[in-house]
This record gives structure tokens, sequence and C-alpha cells, in this order.
């Protein structure tokens, strides 16, 4: 009898099925989406973090964790990431 393969859809199911942890990834859905929109504005510019730190006047660490969501950007910083990329 063949395995079916294990799926990160598949574990994530399994783990939101919990409605505590649900909810605290529901929490989580802005934070998320503004390392998301991080992320592609500087896609966008088709330059590394390091290249577009540079551009932005920000620290390549500073850029990484944004990306990473271990920084929470303010609006005003989106705007100023988006300002730099045009």
């Amino acid at each position: 009898m063949k395995q079916q393969p294990i799926t990160w859809e598949s574990i994530r199911d399994q783990v939101l099925a919990n409605p505590e942890v649900k909810a605290e990834y529901d929490a989580l859905e802005d934070e998320f989406e503004r390392a998301n929109r991080a992320i592609a504005i500087r896609a966008s510019t088709g330059l590394n973090q390091r290249e577009f730190a540079e551009r932005v006047g920000m620290k390549r660490s500073q850029i990484a964790q944004i990306e990473s969501g271990k920084s929470i950007p303010k609006l005003e910083t989106l705007e100023k990431l988006a300002t730099a990329a045009g």
C-alpha cells in the first residue's frame, strides 16, 4: 500500500483544526500581509536586500527583519519602501 506524501497543506490543516491555534493564526494575518507586501515591493525592483536597503536608506538587516516577519513595519515604512521602489 502506497502512503500519501506529507504536504505542507495537510500539516497546516491539521494544526489549524485546533480552534485556539486557528484564532492565533488569524490574529497574525495583518502582520503576515505587511511582510508579504514588503517582499513584493522589493521584488518589483529586482534588487537584493542590500541594494534595496541602500536605496531606501535603511540597513539590510532591517529589510531582512521586515521580510521575515520579525519586525512588523508601520504603514509609513511600507510607504517609504514603495516610494523607493518607484
